[in-house]
């Protein structure tokens, strides 16, 4: 056992090892944040309440991970709107600031709409922690109850990444008790978690909270991570509970989503986007664009892409990556999709937004968009590798890739890599079944978080989640994955630039690749600058 004291109280904290034998502290289920219930519910999240005597911090319970539908077992809703916590992983308590250790701030996928980062289970920090560096893993509000928007102060929407600046803050203010030093922190996280990093990146309101970043799978451009109809959705879920004022009664819409249950409210989110998933993948309740209505609270006023093109975000070093076939999601939740382009090239079906006339015909069927899907086609590749390309471009690439030179273009160090590395831990592999080559979407955080189902690693697996690992931790030590005073024979990884475009290529040899599939890649940079600034 260990016992500390924070700013909310004293904490009691257990004691545990990794499968190394490597000794750690946890401190698990610590709030952050007031409760956001009752009147709270849809509002920015308030300063964490004190409490008396000595807070059990030795688990982290089931109950307090946020509202969402249990999508791997039963199908229930689960969780509480009690949701605001966080686990702390540390090798050595100490406040001696000579001796501080960086810290790395995860933050957990899954579409905005379901996942946590306080169940050790899913989350635990093994592989990391071994590398002395203090690990935070957080839970935020997800789905309606995260991401509502009626456009007015009391319901401006980003409730959820609100959340996650709560939590910076949080460690600002007490990580040094658990030997973490609050001028070093790195932000992760994967898909969602990705997107949410990035959000993070163009925010004002996270200025100064965090150091690095560094985001597999997930962009703030992908298409899934916005939602700029809110009300609209909004309305929708409210009108399948019984709702039947109008729309533009805003004040009405807002008292009756306040005092329905939370678990109707996600609940029923869930089945109204599931309607509209035919063409693209759509999860609904996700951030917008909020109105400044002059109080401080506003995270985003303005959209990524025209902040990104303007150098109007948190310039740190960062690192972005993909796999290489992350379109092995869209085959697992919509094969439909995936034959559609296959079969009749029908690219521009699946944008997620109108494009105009002339898009249509310019990147519909045997023009530019099946050119540069076409080209280097193997007799070994897969007979779907057109639309797997695609999809994992449209729902996650592009974004990245796009996001990441827009970066760089105002000098900020990015350093990219596509994880190809087909291992016998690969987690979206596992947990689909899919028995195909190369990595799927988020395959490379099986390499990087211990999770029970891919905990056991053997042979190769283990040396390229410890190069992963030793390269996360270099660069949250020290802003280089790959620092020259190392004696870990890791390849250098150089910054990506204009002039000399490279990016780390993960497979079983680890590789210096140039010049990720320029033609696809010019598509969507086409796009996006013609349709999201």
């Amino acid at each position: 056992m260990a016992t500390l004291s924070i700013e909310q109280g004293k904490l009691r904290g257990g004691k545990s090892q990794t499968d190394n034998g490597f000794e750690y502290y946890e401190f698990l289920g610590i709030p952050y944040a007031k409760p956001p219930v009752g009147n709270l519910r849809f509002k920015s999240p308030q300063p964490a309440e004190k409490w008396d005597g000595e807070r059990d911090a030795t688990v982290a319970s089931k109950e307090n991970i946020a509202l969402q539908m249990d999508m791997l077992e039963s199908l229930d809703i689960v969780g509480s709107e009690d949701c605001l916590y966080l686990n702390v992983y540390t090798p050595k308590i100490t406040e001696n600031e000579s001796e501080l250790l960086p810290v790395m701030f995860f933050i957990h996928g899954g579409g905005f709409v379901h996942g946590n980062g306080i169940l050790k289970k899913e989350h635990a920090p093994d592989f990391l922690i071994e590398h002395n560096i203090v690990l935070v893993v957080i839970n935020y509000r997800l789905s309606i109850l995260g991401f509502l928007s009626l456009d007015i102060p009391e319901v401006a929407g980003n409730m959820g990444l609100k959340d996650q600046v709560k939590a910076l803050e949080w460690v600002q203010n007490n990580i040094a008790h658990f030997g973490g030093d609050k001028n070093n922190v790195t932000i992760f996280g994967t898909s969602a978690g990705a997107a949410s990093v990035d959000y993070l990146l163009v925010s004002p309101k996270a200025k100064g909270l965090f150091h690095k970043a560094i985001l597999h799978s997930g962009s703030c451009l992908n298409h899934w991570a916005v939602n700029y109809e809110p009300k609209k959705l909004a309305y929708k879920v409210a009108e399948s509970l019984g709702y039947n004022e109008s729309l533009e009664d805003v004040n009405s819409l807002k008292e009756f989503l306040l005092n329905t249950p939370g678990s109707d409210l996600t609940a029923t989110a869930l089945k109204i986007c599931q309607k509209y998933t035919d063409k693209y993948i759509l999860f609904g309740f996700v951030p917008t664009i909020e109105k400044d209505f002059g109080n401080g609270e506003a995270f985003l006023t303005d959209h990524p892409y025209r902040l990104l093109k303007q150098g109007l975000f948190n310039q740190v070093p960062v690192i972005k990556g993909f796999c290489n076939k992350e379109g092995y999601l869209m085959n697992a939740i919509n094969p439909k999709g995936v034959l559609d382009v296959l079969h009749n090239k029908n690219f521009v079906e699946h944008w997620p937004f109108e494009l105009d006339a002339d898009d249509k015909v310019k990147y519909s069927k045997k023009t530019k968009m099946l050119l540069a899907y076409s080209r280097n086609i193997q007799p070994s590749d897969d007979h779907d590798k057109i639309a797997v390309d695609f999809f994992s471009d449209l729902d996650f690439v592009a974004g990245i890739w796009s996001s990441g030179k827009l970066m760089a273009g105002k000098g900020v160090p990015v350093r990219f890599y596509e994880f190809s590395y087909d291992g016998k831990i690969n987690y979206f592999k596992l947990l689909f079944g899919v028995k195909r080559n190369g990595a799927g979407h988020a395959d490379d955080h099986s390499y990087i978080m211990c999770h029970d189902l891919t905990k056991k690693a053997h042979g190769h697996d283990i040396i390229i989640r410890n190069t992963m690992c030793q390269m996360w931790t270099n660069f949250a030590k020290t802003s280089c994955p790959t620092p020259k005073c190392s004696s870990d024979n890791l390849v250098e990884w150089p910054v990506y630039a204009e002039n000399n475009p490279v990016y780390l290529s993960i497979d079983k040899k680890i590789n210096i690749l140039s010049n990720y599939e320029p033609q696809r890649m010019a598509i969507f940079e086409e796009i996006y600058n013609k349709y999201e600034k």
